[in-house]
């Protein structure tokens, strides 16, 4: 309940947004999420509970009450971090962490900031350059450390159309019948065309059978796709 209608999310003539969820087990640990800060910029997360079910998600509904609360226009990505980081502490007292990777979009500066707090770094794939890039900037997980002690938020300027890919661990971590584990080889290639982020995310799924029950699937699954367009 707490992952957002298709309905609500933002599609408008500046981004196309297209979601995946996949639940291990009836409840999950994995989050995402869009919130309108104003008439020009949304923020989104996508997050990661360390574990699964029952116990992980609590956690994540602590947090993503935490997150809605604290996450505004006023407050700048960085100190937003050091207040979550603090509240994800007192809830999980050192016993679990969450990785985040979130972003504020400026539709009229098109100027994406963004903190990858210990989660697999999104693809970002420039259509019109064929360019490729993996959004590190950031830290450590939330939840792992009283005090972080190296904190950085990273910046892309958006002109071209652009597709941004996020994912959890549960997409990556895959392990078929051989012990091979698919990474993110697979995902880049399907990424690096023309075609729009819905169409990647879908063809990714039916690669990896994830609603056909795979075996190879040992964890919560949730993607992000955004679209820029130019």
């Amino acid at each position: 309940m707490l992952i957002p209608d298709r309905s609500t999310l933002p599609n408008n003539d500046k981004i196309l947004v297209s979601t995946f969820y996949h639940p291990h087990f009836e409840v999950g640990g994995d989050y995402y999420d869009f919130i309108r800060l104003n008439e020009h910029e949304v923020a989104f997360c996508i997050a990661d509970v360390s574990g699964k079910g029952i116990s992980a998600a609590l956690l994540m509904s602590n947090f993503q009450a935490n997150l809605r609360a604290l996450l505004t226009t006023e407050i700048p990505l960085l100190e937003f971090i050091k207040k979550i980081n603090e509240r994800v502490m007192a809830s999980a007292k050192g016993e679990k962490f969450i990785t985040l990777f979130i972003g504020k979009y400026s539709y009229k500066t098109r100027v994406l900031e963004y903190v990858n707090a210990g989660h697999n770094p999104p693809i970002f794939y420039n259509m019109e350059k064929k360019e490729m890039l993996f959004l590190r900037d950031g830290c450590v997980g939330m939840g792992m450390l009283d005090d972080i002690p190296t904190l950085k938020s990273g910046t892309l300027k958006i002109v071209e159309k652009s597709k941004l890919f996020c994912y959890t661990d549960g997409l990556v971590e895959l392990v078929d019948e051989d012990g091979v584990s698919f990474g993110t080889e697979q995902l880049e290639k399907n990424l690096a065309n023309n075609k729009d982020i819905d169409e990647n995310i879908n063809t990714i799924v039916k690669q990896q059978k994830i609603l056909e029950g795979s075996t190879a699937i040992f964890d919560d699954i949730s993607i992000i796709g955004i679209e820029f367009y130019s």
